[in-house]
């Protein structure tokens, strides 16, 4: 748990940088080009809150699209190096951000997977309830028969089973009719 606590704080710094710097990017650029990829600074945003709200919550698919993300973010800042060759100082820490983030969240997916496998390994540990041939409350004074309207009524958390009439009468139930 700790883990997943601390890769959570990490993932928020690295989107912080990343988003920062791509910001940075994006208002340097001119017309169309700063439109679109305000645009998609924006929805990248909202991505970025969706994935980290389903990490935080421990939903399936939050490091999947987390790294989904952080791939669009790393090829968006390779395609804008590409084509304008900005001169900010910020494209560097962006992308580095970026990259790391992408490993820690493709970790944390493999890491999923693992559990996953291991999980279905072992087996689940099953409890097994096997009753008496008497039932009696933890309320009541009486012991019944488990064919006996009575016993029907007795809840699940009170019930208590025997399997002869002495172990009944022990715990210091008296029979009913029905038994």
């Amino acid at each position: 748990m700790a883990d997943s606590k601390f890769s959570f704080l990490v993932m928020n710094i690295v989107l912080l940088i990343a988003f920062i710097g791509l910001a940075n990017i994006v208002f340097g650029l001119h017309r169309l080009f700063f439109a679109a990829e305000f645009l998609f600074l924006g929805i990248m945003m909202l991505v970025a809150l969706v994935s980290m709200f389903s990490i935080h919550n421990d939903i399936k698919f939050g490091w999947t699209l987390m790294s989904f993300s952080l791939f669009l973010i790393l090829m968006d800042l390779l395609f804008i190096y590409l084509l304008k060759k900005p001169q900010s100082g910020l494209l560097l820490p962006a992308a580095v951000s970026g990259l790391i983030g992408f490993l820690i969240s493709v970790m944390n997916i493999q890491g999923e997977e693992a559990g996953r496998e291991s999980g279905k390994k072992t087996g689940s540990v099953r409890k097994e309830f096997k009753p008496g041939k008497y039932i009696a409350s933890k309320t009541g004074k009486k012991f019944h028969s488990p064919k006996c309207d009575w016993a029907k009524k007795v809840k699940k958390q009170n019930a208590v089973w025997f399997n002869t009439k002495e172990e009944a009468q022990k715990a210091g139930y008296k029979a009913d009719d029905c038994v």
